[in-house]
């Protein structure tokens, strides 16, 4: 049987929010292949899964890939036109899939569609991305009620990482995540050479999906933090112009400063203590892995001229487009 969407899910340690999402997937109205990838997980959820019975394909990593790995790792055995990229921790609204579809059907010029993803409160998770002028992204009216939020099929920077639904001619053309990324941030890089191909993304309002939020990798945590902060200042290197580069630790201190005066979390979301000097250390710590790896982001800036011309001038207008 052949299928016109393929839907890959990113799996570490899911449990049963695993099984939730798998059978979110198989209940579409508009009928889905799913596919897992398992990156080494050691909580017995792929077992969990199998024992449910539910129809997907699994493929069992060897070691932890991180998410962009696995991404690309799913994204070579896709097939069908429509393709699909999400966490473990969702559900999916029985009509996501058709919805998806019938938005590319409507919208032949646009290379990806991006979900309306919610919490079960009633309060927006992401409908797009915003970006800084310093590449720092933040979801767009993440914990506004949906009442409050600027809900409409609309033009958005790119798909929140947590489910991006894109045409596979456009990923093909755009080529693989940065699997040395590990976690976070790739599916920003991955969206600005999206753009930078020629692709565009639109929001689906109708295409709902509900999400738990960072049920592995925590919010607020000094891993998150550094990783994120460690992979936009590689892709700063790679992308913006020289002018907004040299602007960089002023933009971050500013930033890091406003941040403080809100309060510093005393918390994570897993309930563990969090001190200003382990958030500290996972900001110098990513600071200094970013300088570190300048001459290899700027060799990759070299091949991004030769490949996409003119890129600091399409990255000033994405950052005017989709300001933060």
């Amino acid at each position: 049987m052949s299928f016109f969407f393929d839907v890959g899910i990113v799996n570490y340690n899911g449990g049963n929010s695993l099984v939730r999402c798998v059978r979110s997937l198989n209940a579409q109205k508009l009928e889905v292949r799913v596919w897992v990838y398992d990156n080494a997980s050691t909580d017995g959820s792929i077992l969990l899964l199998q024992k449910e019975e539910l129809p997907c394909r699994v493929i069992q990593g060897k070691k932890n890939l991180g998410y962009a790995g696995a991404c690309n790792e799913l994204m070579a055995c896709f097939e069908a036109p429509f393709q699909a990229l999400c966490n473990m921790d969702l559900e999916f609204s029985e009509d996501w899939s058709f919805n998806i579809l019938s938005c590319f059907e409507r919208y032949p010029e646009y290379g990806a569609v991006a979900s309306l993803v919610m919490e079960r409160s009633g309060k927006v998770n992401a409908l797009g991305v915003l970006l800084g002028k310093d590449l720092f992204a933040q979801n767009e009216a993440s914990g506004k009620d949906i009442s409050c939020a600027d809900v409409r099929e609309k033009d958005v920077f790119g798909c929140y990482g947590a489910v991006m639904a894109f045409r596979k001619m456009a990923a093909q053309k755009v080529g693989p995540m940065d699997a040395s990324f590990f976690l976070f941030f790739e599916e920003s890089e991955w969206f600005i050479r999206f753009n930078l191909c020629g692709f565009k993304t639109i929001l689906c309002p109708s295409a709902k999906v509900f999400h738990e939020r960072s049920m592995v990798t925590v919010r607020y945590s000094p891993m998150k933090l550094y990783y994120s902060e460690r992979n936009r200042l590689r892709s700063a290197i790679r992308l913006l112009p020289i002018s907004l580069l040299l602007e960089l630790p002023f933009r971050g201190f500013a930033r890091y400063l406003k941040m403080a005066k809100g309060g510093v979390p005393t918390k994570s979301g897993d309930g563990k203590k969090l001190s200003k000097l382990c958030i500290i250390e996972a900001l110098a710590k990513a600071w200094f892995e970013a300088a570190l790896s300048f001459p290899r982001e700027w060799k990759i800036r070299r091949a991004y001229a030769k490949r996409y011309q003119d890129v600091p001038q399409k990255i000033t207008k994405l950052l005017n487009r989709y300001p933060l």
